[in-house]
């Protein structure tokens, strides 16, 4: 199931490059039918056609709406250059060249709601981080290190609230990431994961 559609100029990049290219992203594999890609995000599995221009979630849940923004960042994946293995440094957004610039304003990482929901309940951000496939990582109150695809880790950093201070959520990236991704898709990644996280929230 689909909301807005991404510019057929993504689709057009996608269809300019080769398979052989593609599939050298882990989590990408040729579809059974040969319809297109199968993409692995978080704990699902994604059809992204691009002859159709169509991306359709295949498991767990076929249902979901798919934003747009989120099409996009999943073709973005498949037409990068390949980034290499992990590098295993850890770096904020504010590390990246032109970050100190990009990531302020409107531009500013989406992590506020996460501090809003569970600020004062790290077990609870745990569990639904885990829910996705997130393991502990040794940061503040609460960490949690996400492989949204399988070698682009983030990490979601819980600072709880308490009499001084107020609940905060910052981001870590290992930093290869920006071989893989400008800092377009890096806001869009973290926007993207952000609203998987607290997606579990408002369900209930």
């Amino acid at each position: 199931m689909g909301c807005a559609a991404p510019n057929p100029l993504h689709w057009e990049d996608l269809r300019s490059r080769s398979s052989e290219q593609i599939l050298r992203h882990d989590g990408v594999k040729r579809s059974p039918e040969n319809r297109g890609y199968e993409v692995s995000f978080l704990n699902a599995t994604y059809l992204v056609d691009p002859d159709s221009e169509r991306i359709t979630e295949l498991a767990p849940n076929p249902e979901r709406e798919l934003t747009e923004e989120f099409q996009i960042l999943l073709i973005r994946y498949l037409v990068s250059e390949y980034g290499g293995p992990i590098d295993g440094k850890s770096a904020s957004e504010k590390d990246f060249p032109g970050g100190v610039t990009f990531f302020q304003g409107p531009h500013a990482l989406h992590t506020p709601p996460i501090a809003k929901i569970y600020g004062r309940d790290p077990e609870a951000f745990q569990k639904r981080c885990g829910e996705l496939g997130a393991t502990p990582a040794p940061y503040g109150d609460k960490a949690m290190r996400f492989l949204p695809f399988p070698e682009i880790p983030v990490t979601y950093v819980l600072w709880k609230e308490d009499e001084e201070f107020p609940a905060s959520a910052s981001v870590l990236f290992d930093s290869s990431i920006i071989r893989w991704f400008q800092l377009d898709m890096i806001f869009t990644l973290v926007m993207v994961l952000t609203a998987r996280i607290i997606e579990g929230r408002r369900k209930k």
